[in-house]
């Protein structure tokens, strides 16, 4: 399917579409859905050290690349394959050294520090172990993610070779607040990976830039996801995503079917997202590190309420059967509530109720915005 790729300033071509490991795949075995990706079509991978999934994607590929070992090497070259340095003792090289093991690779195609935080106050210095993992063949081509202007100024400073790619949180609500960082990728001739995109669909359901895809999801035939991911390509970006689900897989790969966005199509767009003040949660990264990883839930919301509704109903039940237990138990045993004769119970069971309101209201949210999800 033509999905296309974009070439990098060290003269590599990077496939266009990929599929990310991170969100619900995040400390789960991703063998499965890594396979199923590549058997529908993707052919660039993503994933990271933070995800603690490497293992289980290394299998993935095994297994698709098959015993052969001539025929091995010849799809290796098909598929590209991106990790991410985050954080560790071991350091960039050390730690891609690690990945590789964990992936059954000789090198991946990108590697990407993972957030400027990762290399806070040693920034020259991981940058040149990158330098490093590169030339000696570790690295295709590295990068960053996460990074803001001002972050990407400071390793321009110090960089022998230039990041090739930034990956960063990107969709409409966050465009006008991201084109500095944008404009320093531009000057720079850095592609812009974009994760999150489907935020205003999975987020803000309700939201101006909805009611503003379904005119070119009418003229294209597209679903709004499918539009969002060309208004990311509209800007220049690759599109990183992911899915539990075989159907999202042909969709997100059929964009490439798609045409593209008039340019009346995507300003209007971008006007209706200014409608919308939007806080990007990935803008508090340096002070909430790895909190800033929750945003890329956002391709997948639709597929989590189901696992967050078993957690909240969990935590309600019991709540419930504490709530029962005090006044039960206590009657059975003295003929009054336990709550009348222990006062560290009492307070046990005031903050017990204090969850189970907070559970029913988290429960209304999840159930709404599945509702929601469902009607887009």
């Amino acid at each position: 399917m033509p999905i296309g790729t974009t070439l990098l300033a060290d003269g590599r071509r990077i496939p266009n579409l990929a599929f990310g490991t991170g969100s619900v795949l995040k400390n789960h075995d991703a063998q499965a859905a890594v396979k199923a990706a590549l058997d529908s079509g993707f052919r660039h991978v993503d994933t990271a050290q933070f995800y603690n999934n490497e293992e289980s994607v290394g299998n993935a590929l095994r297994e698709w690349l098959g015993d052969d070992s001539s025929a091995m090497n010849a799809k290796r070259d098909q598929v590209w394959v991106t990790t991410k340095y985050s954080g560790g003792e071991k350091g960039p090289l050390g730690e891609l050294t690690e990945s590789l093991g964990r992936l059954d690779l000789e090198y991946v195609d990108l590697y990407l520090i993972h957030g400027p935080w990762f290399v806070s106050g040693h920034l020259k210095s991981a940058w040149r172990e990158m330098e490093e993992a590169q030339r000696r063949g570790l690295a295709k081509s590295i990068g960053v993610s996460n990074f803001e202007a001002s972050d990407l100024k400071e390793l321009l400073k110090v960089a022998k070779m230039k990041p090739v790619v930034n990956q960063i949180h990107l969709h409409p609500y966050i465009y006008h607040s991201s084109l500095a960082t944008l404009n320093v990728c531009h000057e720079h001739g850095i592609v812009v990976e974009a994760y999150g995109s489907l935020f205003p669909i999975t987020q803000q359901p309700d939201g101006p830039v909805t009611a503003a895809l379904k005119g070119p999801s009418k003229r294209l035939g597209a679903s709004p996801g499918q539009v969002l991911f060309l208004w990311v390509r509209a800007k220049g970006a690759v599109v990183v995503t992911t899915t539990n689900k075989e159907e999202r897989l042909k969709e997100y790969l059929q964009i490439g079917e798609l045409g593209s966005l008039t340019g009346e199509e995507v300003r209007s767009i971008d006007a209706a997202a200014q409608a919308q003040v939007i806080v990007d949660s990935s803008a508090l990264g340096h002070k909430l590190k790895n909190d800033t990883f929750d945003v890329e839930k956002q391709d997948t919301q639709e597929e989590l309420a189901p696992h967050e509704v078993r957690w909240i109903l969990l935590r309600l039940i019991v709540c419930i059967c504490f709530l029962f237990s005090t006044h039960l138990f206590g009657a059975w045993i003295t003929g009054v509530s336990l709550l009348c004769i222990s006062e560290p119970l009492l307070v046990l069971y005031f903050a017990c109720l204090v969850m189970f309101v907070r559970e029913m209201y988290r429960l209304t949210v999840v159930v709404s915005r599945s509702r929601s999800l469902r009607r887009t």
